[in-house]
């Protein structure tokens, strides 16, 4: 590990008098741009033809990868094409662009365009312009939003539903030829006029962004993310990872750009040190899968970025793919996962198979924040061995650990938190505190309460954890954590019930993959799998193990069902990061849970 990966701890506490206490870095916040596409000026000047942006052109399933390039020149002339156009198209502060379309070189023009232009900018999710049970997010997405213009990759999948959703006036973009649409090619031959001049005149306060909040419990909320809170963050962000300064990142990535992970954190860094981003067409779901591994095959990232689950295919493939772990490691300086929580298994699997290529761990880290931090507030920037350890705050960040009842709930104040809700002051005056903090709704506590310096352990959203009836509260974060680490890699997930009852319990649902090698057999399918004796046997092992270190009435499992059925999409039960939404699954195979407590 060299040691300019990471930036030097130090740490400040202050403590308050009803208990609670503040967390900051003792670095100061250095100076940060003004708005983001700034970065894209400096590049597109100081190296015009490196490679910003890649995709596989023809076969995406082909197994070596042709790419499809884009430099910072290109970006440059294509966004101020785009900025030109929305702005000839009355767009402006109050006439915002929605983009409903996957991760793609031309997405990424229409954004950078909008970006460029001072022209807001809402990514929404694709899914909930395609299934039919998520078009009331759409509706509620484009009732707050009213955007004069409209970008989709897919006209004949997306159309009807935004024709249902928009008002007539509403111009919409797309490739190719599209009936009733401006060509995207149209667009991208629009003479620039006055876009530099708008650009020159963005503020950093002024809205870059608008992202949705995925609605799992509700109506997508509009996440304002100003300039400000962009250019902050890459400035965190490369303070605590000083390494990004001296070389280039490469990175492989599939992470949706309509949520902060991909959309902020990932193609930011990119943009803002002059990086490549080689688009990932492929996801941790099925077949689509096989697109992410014959990437990463062929191009070899210096900074990974993934979902644990992700993680984990990853590591079951890599075991077995000699060409595949070579490549993966080969000039790897960085793993960095988010959205969920490690298990412990996955962790120490790749940390040997890096020891196996390279003769010394990678690093493998993760952080902290919401869509409303944009992303990042917390990080690990410091060599840690846990995996629920989700780091220190980044400079310029204040973390408020606030009592709730018998726990921390952390609350974050910094030029990376957001201003408030789209068209929803009722929602931004309730999400922040009489000290100006945002409530997260996520429980944390020090990993020694004498030495903050050696992190956070992130303990789960307060919303998802519960009471048994004994009044003892189950941490349901850390509980899927350390039982998944027992599980994998036959079990790709676990679901926890037992709100108001006596006793913990779990629905497990099991990795196709992982469960046929297991039985050696290929052609099972999920239901014969979740039914096979072999994996019967090492799901019931591995919760006894578990069961053994974790014998607490709010840590044991009593009982568990192998679930029959994988979990379903279209019931909203898989986010849009491929990790399980616990209470939709909970409210949908209502009937297995109460089966499971019949007892």
């Amino acid at each position: 590990m060299s040691t300019d990966t990471f930036c030097a701890v130090a740490t400040v506490r202050q403590d308050l008098p009803d208990g609670s206490f503040i967390l900051r870095n003792a670095h100061p916040l250095q100076p940060y741009g003004r708005c983001i596409t700034d970065a894209l000026l400096l590049w597109a000047e100081r190296t015009p033809d490196e490679t910003f942006l890649a995709q596989r052109a023809g076969n995406l399933d082909a197994p070596e990868p042709c790419w499809q390039r884009q430099s910072y020149a290109q970006t440059l002339m294509r966004a101020r094409a785009v900025g030109q156009y929305l702005i000839n198209a009355g767009c402006g502060p109050d006439a915002p662009l929605a983009v409903v379309a996957e991760n793609s070189i031309d997405t990424a023009n229409i954004l950078l365009g909008a970006l460029y232009a001072g022209v807001p900018v809402a990514p929404v999710s694709p899914a909930y312009a395609s299934v039919d049970a998520a078009f009331d997010k759409l509706l509620a997405c484009f009732s707050a939003l009213k955007p004069a213009v409209i970008y989709t990759d897919n006209l004949s999948r997306y159309g009807v539903a935004l024709v249902k959703a928009c008002t007539e006036d509403v111009i919409v973009i797309a490739p190719g030829a599209p009936t009733g649409a401006v060509a995207l090619d149209e667009v991208l031959a629009t003479p620039a006029g006055s876009v530099d001049v708008h650009n020159a005149s963005i503020a950093p306060d002024d809205v870059a962004k608008i992202l949705f909040t995925s609605g799992s419990t509700g109506v997508p909320k509009g996440v304002i993310n100003t300039q400000r809170m962009l250019c902050a963050n890459q400035q965190q962000l490369a303070q605590i990872f000083p390494f990004v300064q001296q070389r280039k990142p490469v990175l492989v990535d599939w992470l949706p750009w309509h949520h902060t992970f991909g959309g902020n954190e990932v193609f930011f860094l990119a943009l803002s040190h002059g990086g490549t981003l080689y688009i990932d067409a492929g996801k941790p779901a099925g077949a689509l899968f096989e697109r992410t591994v014959n990437n990463l095959r062929d191009v070899s990232p210096t900074i990974h970025f993934n979902v644990p689950l992700a993680f984990h295919q990853l590591v079951n493939r890599m075991m077995h793919d000699e060409v595949l772990c070579q490549s993966f490691f080969n000039r790897l300086d960085l793993i960095f996962y988010a959205g969920a929580g490690m298990p412990q298994k996955t962790w120490s699997d790749l940390e040997d198979l890096a020891v196996k290529v390279r003769g010394h761990r990678v690093p493998l880290v993760t952080a902290w924040g919401a869509t409303e931090t944009a992303p990042l507030a917390t990080g690990v920037f410091f060599d840690s061995r846990r995996a629920d350890n989700i780091g220190l705050p980044v400079p310029g960040c204040d973390i408020k650990f606030a009592r709730v009842d018998d726990r921390y709930e952390l609350r974050v104040k910094g030029p990376n938190v957001f201003p408030g809700y789209l068209a929803r002051p009722d929602l931004t005056s309730s999400v922040f505190d009489d000290e100006g903090y945002f409530r997260s709704g996520d429980a944390a506590r020090l990993v020694d309460d004498a030495d903050p310096a050696q992190g956070i352990i992130f303990e789960g959203r307060i919303a998802e954890d519960f009471k048994l009836q004994s009044g003892t509260w189950v941490s349901v974060g850390r509980l899927r954590g350390l039982l998944l680490g027992e599980l994998l890699p036959v079990v790709a997930d676990v679901v926890i019930a037992g709100s108001g009852r006596t006793d913990v319990r779990a629905l497990v649902f099991i990795d196709l993959a992982a469960a046929r090698r297991l039985v050696g057999d290929a052609t099972l399918n999920y239901e014969a799998l979740a039914q096979h004796v072999d994996v019967a046997s090492f799901v019931q092992a591995g919760v006894s193990r578990y069961n053994q270190r974790n014998p607490g009435s709010a840590m044991y499992i009593a009982a568990y069902v192998l679930a029959t059925q994988p979990p379903l999409a279209q019931a909203r039960e898989i986010t849009d990061k491929g990790s399980l939404n616990q209470a939709n699954v909970l409210a949908n195979r209502a009937q297995a849970v109460e089966a499971l407590y019949a007892d």
